[in-house]
């Protein structure tokens, strides 16, 4: 039988507990209430601090950063504060705290190895969480401001509503390419990416256009809404959907191009538009695709190509718009380049789009794909594709294609 001092004590111990319990768990909801108020007034702040930054300029975004900069350069204590980043010898990002009110926050704005022809043309770097970067001097070839650099990101498990702890955003001009040298890894960005390192490990994650990524003597191409990861010194492991909500999340509303993230592929009945197309919409209502109604579908339209240019043209040249009975549809994710879950498309790449349609009732669902150069004029590709001519492709300044989805 217990003594009643040592009772008394266990009790004291268990209410003790209990407390502390309950002030983890009140702790908890409090910092995942207060989370996403906090991370919109942080990149509120860094937005309007760092707005207009003019060439090869770092400017500190939100609070807290510590930078180590060469003897010329200048104060860089506070939020708005700038500075050159040919002074930078290093910068680290603070983790994301809400308890604390801290998540640091940097912006850059680059030249790389852009032309001097084009004015305001710069790629945009945003650093923020846990992270740091530092020129890497030692690189040949890589002669710009922070073209070559070591990158690194750390995770401390916090919790807040799937916002990413760290990571570098970059975005490059529209129909560029720019090369990076990161961590050892060749890096070409013709997009809008997030890099995140976990350990030795660089993952991509391409959010508009792709990424193309070398090491080891191999080259894995990264579209929109795919991820892929590589070793520095090995071989990078094959592009893959994301499915993180976390890279939907990042502060991509930092960056001068406004976008969205794609979200993978949705779940249903996959209806493959390139079997079942047809030139005129009496000719694909003679040969409908049936559906069960009430259940989603998932429109799937793939274009294989075995040429990188091509793919970029398909991306920056062309308009495709899906309409259902009238109505268009938006884009729910653009995959590609990339060799498919099952590499479909062998030693070539496939640009692929999906549209979701949400328990159709029973009746007729009539589709049409259209694809317009943003010119309006046919775009003479200097590339051949995949097909057997062997001749460059040209690519119609207007195209049509129909499909009939009989759901009962």
């Amino acid at each position: 039988m217990m003594r009643p001092v040592f009772q008394k004590r266990m009790c004291l111990l268990g209410w003790l507990l209990m407390i502390v319990f309950l002030s983890g768990v009140s702790l908890v909801v409090a910092q995942s209430d207060s989370c996403p108020t906090f991370v919109e007034a942080a990149l509120d702040a860094a937005a309007e601090s760092c707005g207009a930054l003019g060439r090869n300029q770092i400017c500190y975004g939100n609070n807290a950063i510590t930078a180590e900069f060469s003897e010329t350069a200048g104060r860089f204590e506070v939020p708005g504060d700038r500075a050159d980043v040919v002074d930078l010898m290093r910068l680290t990002t603070a983790p994301l705290a809400p308890d604390a009110q801290t998540w640091g926050v940097a912006m850059m704005a680059l030249q790389a190895d852009l032309p001097d022809v084009v004015v305001g043309q710069l790629v945009t770097f945003i650093l923020f969480g846990d992270a740091a970067v530092e020129p890497d001097a030692s690189a040949a070839g890589y002669d710009a401001p922070m073209q070559a650099f070591r990158l690194s990101t750390h995770f401390t498990g916090i919790s807040c509503d799937d916002v990413p702890e760290s990571g570098l955003l970059v975005q490059a001009p529209e129909a560029t390419t720019v090369n990076f040298l990161i961590n050892g890894v060749e890096v070409k960005v013709g997009s809008t990416a997030m890099l995140q390192m976990d350990g030795d490990d660089l993952t991509v994650n391409t959010i508009e256009g792709f990424v193309e990524i070398t090491s080891a003597g191999a080259t894995e191409v990264v579209g929109e809404g795919l991820s892929a990861r590589v070793r520095r010194g090995q071989r990078p492991i094959r592009a893959a959907i994301t499915h993180a909500r976390q890279v939907e999340r990042a502060p991509w509303r930092l960056l001068p191009r406004r976008l969205r993230a794609f979200p993978p592929p949705p779940q249903g009945q996959t209806v493959s538009l390139n079997d079942c197309f047809a030139p005129t919409a009496r000719a694909a209502a003679r040969s409908p695709v049936w559906v069960r109604a009430g259940e989603s579908v998932v429109l799937r339209f793939a274009i294989p190509h075995d040429s990188l240019e091509l793919a970029r043209i398909i991306h920056q040249e062309l308009t495709n718009t899906l309409r259902i009975n009238g109505q268009a549809q938006r884009i729910y994710t653009r995959l590609g380049p990339w060799r498919g879950v099952r590499d479909e498309y062998g030693e070539g790449f496939g640009v692929e789009f999906y549209w979701l349609i949400e328990a159709p009732l029973a009746g007729d669902l009539r589709i049409d794909l259209s694809s317009r150069s943003n010119s309006g004029l046919p775009i003479e590709t200097g590339v051949d594709g995949p097909d057997a001519d062997r001749r460059p492709e040209t690519l119609p300044a207007f195209r049509q294609i129909n499909c009939l989805v009989r759901a009962r």
